[in-house]
C-alpha cells in the first residue's frame, strides 16, 4: 500500500506542474491582440471603400470627326516629283503652290497665264476691253498640253481687238454714222425745199383758178391759159420728184441704219466669240494645273504624310500632303445600343481610345457628352454626339493626329459611385 500511495502523490505533483507550466505561459502578441487588429484592419477596408470609387460605363463605338479638318491632298497624276515648293510644317496661304508634277509645260508659264485670264475675266462683264490695247495679253511659248488652245485664244483676241477703239470695225462704224448724219442734212434740206415748192405750186394754182376764169370771160387768151396750167403741172412734178428723194433717202438712211446694226451684231457676236474663247483657255487650263500642280486649298500648316524629294517617282493617287487649318474643332459620333443608354445623360464625362493610338501608350481623349439623338438608326442603335474640350489631346498630354472617321472604343461613366455604397446596396439586395 504504501507504494501505491507515493505513485499517487507523484503523479498528482507531475500534473500540478504541467497545469501550473500551462497557466503561467505567455502567449505570442499577435495571439494576444488579434481580435483587435482584424478588427482595425476591417475598419480601415470600409473607411478604403468610403473613399475609393468606382464608375459604371456603358460602352460604344466611336468615330472621330471634324469641322473644318485636315485637308489631304493626293497627286492626280502619275509621273515625277518635278519641283518641291515647301518644307514640312511651313505656313502657307490659300492657292499657294506646293509642288509640281513632271510636264511638258513650263509651270510658272502656266501659272502666269491663269494669272492674266483672271485679270481679263472682269474686263467682258465691264465692257472695257479697250485696256487690252494699251496693256496687251502677255505672250507665252512654252504651255505645253495647253499651248493649242492658248493659240486658238490668241487668233480670237487679234479679231477682237479689231472691234475696239481705233479699230477697223470702229472705224466703219463712225464712218457709216456720219453717212447717217448727211443723210439725215439732206433728208432735212430736202423737206425744206419740198415746203417751198409747195407754197409756190400752191400760188400758182391760186393764178390758174383766177387765169382760168378770166379766159371764160374772154379776157385771156387761152394759149395764155394754157402757159398757167404748164407752170402748174411742172410744180405738181417738182413735188412728185422731191417726194421721191425724200423717199429714197430715207431708204439710203436705212440701209446705212441696217448696216450699223449688221456691225454691231458682229461686234457683239466677237465679243461674245472672245468670251468663249477665254472660258476655254480658262477651263483648260485650271485642268491642267489641278494635275501637276498641288495647290494649298487654304491657309494652314504644311504636313507631309512621308518623305518627299524632288524627281521622286509619285503614284496617282498617291497621299503627299496635309494642310492643318488654323482653327479646327473637333467631335465624337458614338453608336451606342440600348443596353444601358437610359444612365446616359448630357455633360457626362466620356473617355476615348483611339484604336490606331494604343491607350496604353498614347493615353486617352476626354470628351462630354452633349446630344442623345431620340431616333435609333436602322441597327437600332442611338447616336450621341461627344464634345472633344480639350481637343485630340490625351491624358499622356500627347496629340492625335486627326484623319476623317478615325475609330475608337468609347466608354461614358454614367455614376462614379463609392465602394461603400456599392457594398451596402449589395447588403440590401440580400436582406431584400
Amino acid at each position: 500500500m504504501p507504494s501505491s500511495s507515493h505513485t499517487s502523490l507523484i503523479t498528482n505533483n507531475s500534473i500540478s506542474d504541467e497545469v501550473q507550466e500551462l497557466i503561467s505561459y505567455k502567449p505570442h502578441w499577435i495571439i494576444r491582440k488579434g481580435n483587435a487588429i482584424f478588427f482595425w484592419v476591417l475598419l480601415l477596408l470600409l473607411a478604403f471603400t468610403w473613399f475609393i470609387k468606382y464608375p459604371d460605363i456603358v460602352k460604344g463605338s466611336l468615330k472621330l470627326s471634324a469641322i473644318n479638318a485636315p485637308k489631304l491632298l493626293i497627286a492626280k497624276t502619275e509621273g515625277k516629283l518635278q519641283k518641291l515648293l515647301v518644307s514640312n510644317e511651313q505656313q502657307v496661304v490659300q492657292g499657294q503652290p506646293l509642288a509640281f508634277m513632271q510636264s511638258t509645260a513650263d509651270h510658272r508659264q502656266v501659272l502666269n497665264l491663269q494669272k492674266s485670264i483672271y485679270a481679263i475675266e472682269p474686263l467682258i462683264t465691264k465692257d472695257s476691253l479697250e485696256i487690252l490695247l494699251s496693256n496687251p495679253f502677255p505672250l507665252f511659248d512654252e504651255l505645253g498640253e495647253i499651248q493649242p488652245y492658248y493659240q486658238d485664244f490668241q487668233n480670237t483676241l487679234k479679231e477682237t481687238l479689231q472691234i475696239l477703239a481705233n479699230g477697223f470695225y470702229q472705224q466703219k462704224k463712225q464712218a457709216l454714222q456720219k453717212d447717217l448724219s448727211f443723210l439725215s442734212a439732206i433728208q432735212e434740206n430736202i423737206e425744206k425745199q419740198k415746203q417751198l415748192t409747195q407754197q409756190d405750186y400752191e400760188l400758182q394754182q391760186k393764178e390758174y383758178a383766177a387765169n382760168e376764169s378770166l379766159a371764160r370771160d374772154k379776157v385771156i387768151a387761152p394759149l395764155e391759159l394754157n402757159q398757167n396750167k404748164s407752170k402748174v403741172i411742172g410744180k405738181q412734178q417738182s413735188l412728185q420728184q422731191m417726194s421721191a428723194q425724200l423717199i429714197n433717202n430715207e431708204i439710203a438712211a436705212q440701209a446705212k441704219k441696217k448696216e450699223i446694226m449688221e456691225l454691231q451684231k458682229f461686234i457683239i457676236d466677237q465679243q461674245q466669240k472672245f468670251s468663249s474663247a477665254l472660258l476655254t483657255l480658262k477651263s483648260k487650263t485650271e485642268e491642267w494645273i489641278q494635275h501637276y500642280v498641288i495647290e494649298a486649298p487654304e491657309a494652314g500648316k504644311i504636313l507631309f504624310t512621308s518623305f518627299l524629294q524632288e524627281n521622286q517617282q509619285i503614284a496617282g493617287g498617291q497621299e503627299l500632303f496635309y494642310i492643318q487649318p488654323q482653327q479646327s474643332s473637333y467631335y465624337g459620333q458614338m453608336m451606342a445600343s440600348q443596353i444601358g443608354l437610359g444612365k446616359i445623360k448630357p455633360g457626362q464625362k466620356v473617355l476615348i481610345r483611339v484604336e490606331s493610338y494604343p491607350s496604353n501608350e498614347f493615353g486617352y481623349l476626354t470628351g462630354i457628352v452633349d446630344y442623345i439623338s431620340t431616333v435609333p438608326t436602322p441597327r437600332d442603335s442611338f447616336l450621341i454626339k461627344v464634345d472633344l474640350p480639350k481637343g485630340l489631346k490625351t491624358n499622356y498630354d500627347k496629340t492625335v493626329f486627326f484623319r476623317n472617321n478615325l475609330s475608337a472604343q468609347a466608354e461614358v461613366i454614367t455614376d462614379n459611385r463609392r465602394l461603400f455604397d456599392r457594398f451596402l446596396g449589395q447588403l440590401h439586395d440580400i436582406m431584400r
